[in-house]
């Protein structure tokens, strides 16, 4: 190539013409319709405290919200949780149970959903104390994700019994005797 067709063909791209790029305008226009449809990161999950009575009835809610690290809760907070909140209106309460709600649809099965909704289950039964992790979910339905934490009031057993105790203990002085010779 000569100097003459290298010099010409940096002229076109200096040129004080604007290229063309309302389509890439367009598209993004579009694009941010459907932002709130792309799957993001958990960073907040709401917490439910479930506190039910002797009678088997729910008695208080207490609900919560909790910073995700890298998207998840570790075992060490997962149990100062539960330790903090286990005490309601000065009764005991012990676990019954640690329920995960995580809506980890992906954006191309959403009409799917939409229409047989029963197929998909996103309720999981936490069994062991350990970390809990959270799976990206669609922007739409990220504050639906939750933790719920059930507790039952702890049954004080009652000594109603009086009877006083009476330990039998043997002996242990013995009685010496002596033979008497003759």
């Amino acid at each position: 190539m000569s100097d003459y067709e290298i010099e010409n063909t940096f002229d076109i791209f200096n040129d004080d013409e604007e290229l063309d790029d309302s389509w890439l305008n367009e598209i993004e226009n579009e694009d941010k319709l459907y932002t709130s449809f792309y799957t993001e990161e958990n960073e907040i999950v709401k917490l439910v405290y479930i506190y039910i009575n002797r009678d088997n009835k729910i008695y208080y809610i207490k609900k919560d919200d909790i910073i995700l690290d890298n998207k998840l809760i570790d075992k060490t907070k997962l149990i100062f949780l539960l330790k903090k909140n286990k005490i309601y209106n000065s009764k005991d309460h012990k676990l019954i149970s640690i329920l995960q709600y995580n809506i980890d649809l992906e954006p191309e099965d959403l009409s799917s959903y939409l229409k047989n909704s029963e197929k998909y289950n996103f309720l999981s039964v936490k069994s062991t104390l350990s970390e809990i992790k959270w799976d990206d979910s669609i922007h739409f339905f990220k504050n639906l994700n939750s933790l719920h934490i059930i507790f039952y009031e702890n049954v004080v057993k009652e000594n109603k019994t009086n009877t006083k105790k009476i330990y039998i203990r043997e002996s242990k002085k013995r009685r010496k005797s002596r033979k008497k010779l003759t």
